[in-house]
């Protein structure tokens, strides 16, 4: 009986962390649109972070209430600085990277956080960003031509104060 529950619980874990991953996926796609569309802006892209955070933790059953997403935001800064250089510079080649860099890292970090119990100190999960923000520069087109980029994760007008 024991090895069976096992094996329910591995399924469990994969499935968790598939369904995560196409989160991640998705998110970052969308901030590839976001960016490069005129008038968004740094709020638009905030917002798509805010609502893949929230999806991330119905996925690990943790709920997280966009309040709690925007502190985890603020709590890491470099995120937001990559999100404002990449709002301000208007060439698509430099842009695009950096949005969807930031926001693929904080995914994976996010998804690593939830999984390791929601520990109070993120400076563990550096090097989780640093690859992260390397696999998407790699492979940008991958990441470019999700088949969900054009829908958005949740209402992206809504303003979050950081």
């Amino acid at each position: 009986m024991t090895e069976q529950k096992d094996k329910v619980t591995v399924i469990d874990d994969r499935s968790r962390d598939e369904e995560a991953e196409a989160i991640c996926k998705w998110a970052t796609a969308r901030a590839g649109v976001i960016v490069i569309a005129p008038l968004v802006g740094t709020l638009t892209l905030v917002a798509n972070q805010v609502y893949m955070i929230m999806k991330l933790g119905k996925v690990y059953e943790e709920h997280i209430t966009e309040t709690a997403a925007v502190s985890l935001l603020s709590s890491l800064g470099a995120v937001y600085a990559g999100q404002t250089l990449a709002t301000l510079i208007p060439f698509a080649p430099l842009q695009l990277p950096i949005a969807m860099g930031t926001t693929y890292g904080l995914g994976k970090v996010v998804t690593e956080w939830l999984k390791s119990g929601k520990p109070k100190d993120l400076s563990a999960f550096k090097t989780v960003y640093d690859d992260a923000v390397k696999e998407v520069k790699k492979n940008i087109n991958i990441f470019k031509n999700d088949p969900r980029k054009d829908e958005p994760l949740g209402d992206e007008s809504k303003k979050f104060d950081r």
